[in-house]
C-alpha cells in the first residue's frame, strides 16, 4: 500500500499507464492491510462477541477514513489555492497576455466566465488550462507523499502483531449449511 500509493508521486499528466498500474498496486495493497486485521480480529474473538468485533473494526476503518480524507482533501486544497493562481498569472503573462490584464482574466478563467473568455487569445486560455494541470499534478504529488507517513504507520502497527498460531483450531464457531 504505502509504496503503491506513495509512487503515485511520480505520476505525471503525460503518464497516465503508470498512474493505472501504481494505483492497482495500491489498492491491492490497502486490501492486504485491511483483510488480514480484520480476519485476525475475527479469529481470536470469542464466539459470543464476533458481531461486536466486527462491527467495531469497521468503525475504526471508516473513522480512519474520515481522518485520511479530511487530512488529503486540505493538503490539495492548500496546495491548489496558492499554486493556481501563481501558476495561471505567470503562464497568461509568458503567453503574451499584458500584466494589466491579468486580473480581469484570472476572475474570468476561474469564475468559469466563458463570455468574458472569448476576448482572450486561445494561446492564452490554452497556457491557463496547462497551468491548472500542472497545478493539480502538484498539489495531488503532495497528497501521495503525505500518504507515505499513513502508511508507514500501519507498517509499524504490524510489526507489534502478535502470533495467533494459539487461536488457530479446527473449531468453527458458526456452521452454515
Amino acid at each position: 500500500m504505502t509504496a503503491g500509493i506513495g509512487a503515485l508521486a511520480v505520476v505525471t499528466q503525460d503518464t497516465p499507464q503508470l498512474g493505472q498500474g501504481l494505483s492497482f498496486l495500491g489498492g491491492i495493497g490497502t486490501g492486504g492491510i485491511i483483510q488480514p486485521a480484520v480476519t485476525i480480529l475475527t479469529i481470536i474473538s470469542p464466539d459470543e462477541v464476533i458481531a461486536t468485533i466486527t462491527a467495531l473494526t469497521i468503525s475504526v476503518r471508516l473513522v480512519g477514513a474520515s481522518v485520511g480524507y479530511s487530512v488529503y482533501f486540505n493538503t490539495l486544497q492548500k496546495t491548489l489555492s496558492t499554486s493556481i493562481p501563481e501558476k495561471v498569472g505567470a503562464a497568461v503573462v509568458q503567453a503574451g497576455l499584458p500584466v494589466d490584464q491579468v486580473a480581469p482574466f484570472m476572475g474570468a478563467f476561474l469564475g468559469g466566465n466563458t463570455t468574458a473568455l472569448g476576448s482572450y487569445a486561445l494561446n492564452v486560455i490554452g497556457a491557463a488550462q496547462e497551468a491548472v494541470t500542472e497545478s493539480y499534478v502538484e498539489g495531488f504529488r503532495l497528497v501521495y507523499l503525505v500518504s507515505i507517513s499513513f502508511g508507514v504507520c500501519a507498517v509499524i502497527a504490524c510489526l507489534f502483531l502478535g502470533d495467533i498460531k494459539k487461536y488457530m483450531v479446527d473449531r468453527v464457531a458458526v456452521d452454515i449449511h
